[in-house]
């Protein structure tokens, strides 16, 4: 987490200041993130050079149309992580949800999937887990009106 800070600072004084920054000896897995960085989140552009198996240089530079993005990629991974630890601690589901459903009856081979599948339109409102018996599932609502929708 610490190398992608350091890698986003450097692409927005690149944006910002129409420059070039050089990246020697990256591993494959951090010039795969590099470039997504540069070509999807900044729009910059950026050249690798150098034989396979040597040292190999990474050069990012500025062009016409680059941004620099609202929120950065390491910001929403401590959002992220902030979210999963404080869920982990709390102890009590009607902390965080303000409604939930508990669907019985299910017929055998239908999943969460099938369920969420159904419940597309609520995609990113609720969460939703296997029940205490075989063939229940309960759907958590962030909002009490919209798991009235649902329902």
């Amino acid at each position: 987490m610490e190398w992608a800070k350091k890698v986003e600072a450097s692409l927005v004084y690149v944006a910002l200041n129409k420059s070039t920054k050089s990246y020697a000896n990256l591993t494959s897995t951090k010039r795969s993130y590099l470039g997504t960085l540069v070509y999807e989140h900044f729009n910059l552009d950026m050249c690798t050079y150098g034989q396979q198996g040597q040292k190999r240089s990474t050069d990012v530079f500025w062009r016409e149309g680059c941004k620099v993005p609202q929120i950065m990629c390491s910001e929403i991974a401590d959002l992220i992580n902030k979210g999963i630890e404080e869920v982990r601690y709390v102890s009590d589901k009607a902390t965080i949800f303000e409604a939930s459903l508990h669907v019985t009856n299910v017929p055998n081979g239908n999943t969460l999937d099938t369920l969420k599948k159904f419940l597309g339109s609520f995609k990113n409102e609720m969460y939703s887990e296997k029940g205490k018996t075989l063939g229940s599932f309960n759907i958590h609502f962030y909002s009490k009106i919209r798991a009235k929708d649902a329902l």
